[in-house]
C-alpha cells in the first residue's frame, strides 16, 4: 500500500528558465485536496493548472501545460522528483511562466522535498496497470509499456557522439532509486543544436552551468554517470508520464520502454494509453 503524502511545511527556490531566460521562484506548498496543481501567483486570479496529460499543450524540446488559456513550460523536471518520491498533495506556486532548470537535473528538486520533508496523510494511492501492450512508433523510436509488476523505466539512446557509444539505462523505479540513479542525470544538447534551437527563440536561459553541452570532442563537463543521458531520458519520460496521475496520485504498475523518444513521443504514448483505456485501475 503507497500512503498520500503532501510536504511538511512549504519550500520555495529561484532559478532561470532554460528556454525562456525567466527568473522564476517556485514555492511548493502542502495541499489539502489530492493532486499537483500549479499556480501562476504573477497573474490576476491566480489561475491554476492542474498536472494532466490532457493539458499538454506542446512538446518542442520540453513539455508545456495549457489551461484556460494560461501556460507553464517544462515542468518535467519537478514532476518526476514528486511523483518518484511520493508527493500526491501539492500546490506549485510560480512567478512566471516557466519552472527554473536548476542544474538540468531534478536532484535540486529531491533535496528540497526531503529539505520539506513528507507528512503522510489518510488514504492510500491508486494502483494502475497495464490492461495490455501499448506500444507507438514515431520518427525512427518508440515507446512500449508492457504489464509488469512494478513500475519499470528503460531508455535506449544513440546520438552519433564519436566519444560516446550508445546508452541503456534501465531501473526500477522507487523513492530511493529515483534519487540514486536517475536524479541527478542533467539535460543535454548537442552542440550542432545550439543555433538551431536558438533560431527558434529557445534555451535563452541555457548555459553550461545547467546543461550539458556535447561538443565535437568531449562534453562541457565530466558526465556524472557513464550513461547519463539514458539516466535523463528515464528522468523525462518518468516526468511525463506522471501528467497520467497528477490528478489522483496514482501509482504506475508497467515497464516502458523508450527507444530514441522524447516529449512528443511521450504524449502520443499517453494519448494511446488513454484512447484505448489501457489504464486498470487495482485499488
Amino acid at each position: 500500500m503507497f500512503p498520500f503524502q503532501t510536504l511538511c511545511r512549504p519550500v520555495e527556490i529561484e532559478g532561470i528558465g532554460l528556454h525562456s531566460g525567466a527568473k522564476t521562484t517556485v514555492r511548493l506548498q502542502p495541499r489539502e485536496e489530492c493532486g499537483l496543481v500549479f499556480v501562476r501567483v504573477d497573474l490576476p486570479g491566480q489561475p491554476r493548472i492542474p498536472a494532466s496529460a490532457q493539458h499538454i499543450g506542446s512538446t518542442l524540446h520540453a513539455t508545456r501545460l495549457e489551461f484556460n488559456g494560461v501556460e507553464i513550460s517544462t515542468p518535467e523536471h519537478l514532476l518526476a522528483a514528486l511523483w518518484s518520491l511520493g508527493v500526491t498533495h501539492c500546490e506549485i506556486e510560480l512567478d512566471g511562466p516557466e519552472i527554473p532548470i536548476l542544474d538540468g537535473s531534478a536532484k535540486i528538486w529531491c533535496d528540497l522535498i526531503c529539505e520539506a520533508g513528507l507528512k503522510t496523510l489518510p488514504g492510500a494511492r491508486s494502483e494502475y496497470s497495464l490492461r495490455e501492450p501499448v506500444v507507438i512508433y514515431a520518427n525512427g523510436g518508440a515507446v512500449i509499456g508492457l504489464p509488469h509488476n512494478s513500475l519499470r523505466v528503460t531508455c535506449d539512446v544513440e546520438f552519433g557522439v564519436s566519444y560516446l557509444p550508445p546508452q541503456v539505462t534501465a531501473c526500477e523505479i522507487t523513492p530511493q532509486s529515483f534519487r540514486e540513479e536517475l536524479a541527478a542525470a542533467r539535460t543535454f544538447t548537442l552542440e550542432s543544436w545550439l543555433e538551431p534551437l536558438r533560431a527558434q527563440g529557445l534555451i535563452r536561459g541555457g548555459s553550461t552551468d545547467n546543461a550539458l553541452v556535447l561538443f565535437q570532442n568531449e562534453p562541457s563537463s565530466p558526465l556524472r554517470f557513464d550513461n547519463e543521458l539514458a539516466r535523463h531520458k528515464a528522468l523525462d519520460a518518468i516526468g511525463d508520464i506522471a501528467l497520467l496521475f497528477g490528478a489522483d496520485g496514482g501509482v504506475l504498475r508497467a515497464h516502458i520502454i523508450a527507444i530514441r523518444a522524447g516529449h512528443e513521443m511521450h504524449r502520443l504514448w499517453m494519448r494511446e494509453v488513454l484512447h484505448r483505456g489501457a489504464l486498470i485501475r487495482q485499488s
